[in-house]
């Protein structure tokens, strides 16, 4: 089956990093072709991808030829499609980007008709959901989709999205319950839950002797992900006395202001601002044994909080202890077995939690290596993708289609 795997940006963007090994696991099953559905620039930042990708632009020449072109093939049902998007009730929001969307769905659909997909499952219920639903609705080919967790709660046509799509697949239960509170409850049992995978190094990454341990919190610098609560929580270690070292990885909209909380503090001999690093660089300081602990000190804000964080899951596969708040889905990864939770915008506990770390290696080791099964356990990106991959194949035009899960994954068609 030929199967379009739509992202917002990836991989055109030093972004999504996450999509990369599920769409390689996919690759297993499925002819996969990544079509971003906001991409602005025709770069590729990931030219080893096991998978073809097509760049669309945004609103440019191509696009409007394309999306002119679609119209005219049948100006009815295009109409009919866009009348699906901007007339139901919505927000004033969702209503405008929806509407300024209508071309790119246009081109879209024109693209997936003449690439032959069978099979388009979308990542982001929102934006890029639309235009999916949009170019389904035009070409009579089937999608599915993935929700997050702030396009959940963005709520942008979610109802006529699932009833359209195949099935939806959440990435963690407790947002799969969000998403089915907005649904109606015959529509409830068409979301399912599979976690976002990592791939699982093959050797586990070894400890390193150091005087000074060296933390990595590898996090977007957005007013959710908790930074100034960390630099609290690191200038309340240094003040006591605690060795250690801290790398930010990352970037965002919150960048000057965590820069300004570290001059505030004076933590600029302590926290390292690495900004975005590239994703293979930052798993290959992983495996090596670069960091002793991962920090994230998350928050919730109203509909923004944690999913399941990729860098939690990406630092436990190599067996570095992490600690982190107990917001989001994280407590679906990390238990009592496996890390350290505290509360929230809670600094002190923050660094008491740290500094116990800190001055015990051997815990860090038993919770490294617990952590490591727990991840190869439930969040192993072979396992995770061949449960979306089954979903995908029920979803087949025609059901003989299982057979290849039974194959392996041997692309053999009737």
């Amino acid at each position: 089956m030929k199967l379009a795997y739509v992202t917002a940006l990836f991989p055109f963007a030093p972004a999504e990093q996450f999509f990369e090994p599920e769409i390689e696991s996919l690759g297993e099953f499925f002819e996969v072709v990544v079509m971003p559905a906001r991409a602005r620039r025709s770069h590729n930042y990931y030219p080893a991808l096991r998978a073809t990708a097509q760049y669309l632009g945004a609103l440019d020449g191509t696009v409007i030829r394309l999306a002119l072109r679609e119209f005219l093939r049948d100006p009815r049902a295009a109409a009919a499609a866009f009348g699906s998007i901007a007339l139901p009730a919505q927000s004033l929001r969702a209503r405008i980007v929806n509407c300024l969307l209508f071309p790119k769905a246009l081109a879209f659909a024109h693209e997936i008709r003449r690439l032959g997909i069978e099979h388009v499952h979308v990542n982001w219920m929102t934006s890029s959901a639309t235009i999916v639903y949009v170019a389904s609705r035009l070409t009579r080919i089937p999608f599915s989709i993935t929700a997050h967790q702030h396009d959940i709660f963005f709520d942008n046509l979610t109802v006529p999205k699932v009833r359209a799509a195949q099935f939806v697949r959440v990435i963690s239960a407790r947002n799969c319950r969000h998403l089915q509170e907005l649904l109606p409850p015959e529509l409830r049992g068409k979301c399912f839950v599979i976690h976002l995978g990592v791939r699982l190094p093959a050797t586990p990454a070894v400890p390193q002797t150091r005087a000074t341990p060296h933390l990595l919190c590898a996090a977007r610098m957005c007013q959710w992900k908790g930074h100034r609560y960390l630099i609290a929580a690191l200038a309340l270690l240094r003040d006591q006395g605690v060795p250690f070292t801290c790398d930010f990885a990352g970037d965002g909209e919150t960048r000057g202001a965590v820069e300004r909380d570290i001059a505030r503090t004076g933590l600029g001999d302590r926290i390292r601002m690495l900004g975005n690093v590239p994703h293979a660089k930052l798993i290959a300081r992983l495996e090596s044994g670069d960091y002793d602990i991962g920090v994230l000190a998350s928050t919730e804000q109203g509909g923004e909080h944690e999913g399941i964080p990729v860098s939690l899951m990406e630092a436990m596969a190599v067996c570095l202890p992490v600690v982190a708040t107990r917001t989001g889905s994280i407590e679906e990864l990390v238990d009592a077995e496996s890390g350290l939770l505290v509360e929230q915008r809670d600094p002190v506990a923050l660094a008491a939690a740290l500094q116990a770390l800190i001055a015990d290696p051997a815990r860090r080791k038993r919770l490294g290596d617990r952590g490591r099964r727990r991840v190869a356990a439930q969040f192993a990106t072979e396992a995770t993708s061949r449960l979306l991959a089954e979903l995908l194949l029920r979803a087949a035009p025609w059901a003989g289609r299982q057979a290849e899960i039974a194959r392996g994954g041997q692309k053999s068609y009737p």
